[in-house]
């Protein structure tokens, strides 16, 4: 029961004292005619263009492709020879 209470503390207590990321700054300015304003100026964030599209995945859609292709043939050989003939 003491090692369980201890691992809880030491996991408390590393999850407490770990540094915590603050961004947001204060940024006050005064407006004409009224009083001072003041909004949170976070960080700029920079969006990166992702690539996207067929282009990458080529040649694997072109082996999905060709496996789903040969396994729909399995498939309708094995169906194709278990129903009767109709004639």
């Amino acid at each position: 029961m003491l090692k369980k209470i201890l691992i809880v503390l030491a996991i408390a207590a590393a999850v407490a004292l770990t540094p915590q990321a603050a961004y947001a700054q204060q940024n006050c300015v005064t407006v004409y005619g009224g009083g001072v304003v003041c909004g949170a100026k976070t960080e700029e964030i920079v969006h990166k263009p992702v690539e996207t599209g067929l282009a990458e995945n080529l040649l694997a859609v072109a082996a999905g492709s060709i496996v789903a292709a040969g396994a729909l043939l399995l498939f309708s050989k094995k169906i194709s020879t278990r129903l009767p003939d109709a004639e």
